[in-house]
């Protein structure tokens, strides 16, 4: 995946509403049609786990990976699983 902030990418905003509630949710896109375009993928999008923390990309890469491994379980035996 890309870093959107080493690229053009800017950040737009989308509502939705669900069960009464308005919410609300970013998007990094390159302009507005992109933006629109990657919400219309989102039927296609999987669950992947719950976020456990984010951590900061400047404290380096021993972080970054203990934060990979802690928010992604099921992204690791699918990667184990797959050899």
């Amino acid at each position: 995946m890309k870093n959107p902030t080493q690229t053009k990418f800017k950040t737009y905003l989308f509502s939705y509403t669900h069960n009464g509630s308005e919410w609300g949710f970013e998007i990094q896109a390159e302009n507005e049609e992109d933006a629109r375009l990657r919400v219309s993928k989102m039927i296609y999008a999987k669950y992947d786990g719950e976020i456990a923390m984010k951590i900061p990309a400047q404290l380096g890469l021993l972080p970054r990976l203990l934060i990979f491994l802690l928010n992604s379980p099921n992204a690791i035996l699918r990667l184990l699983s797959t050899r």
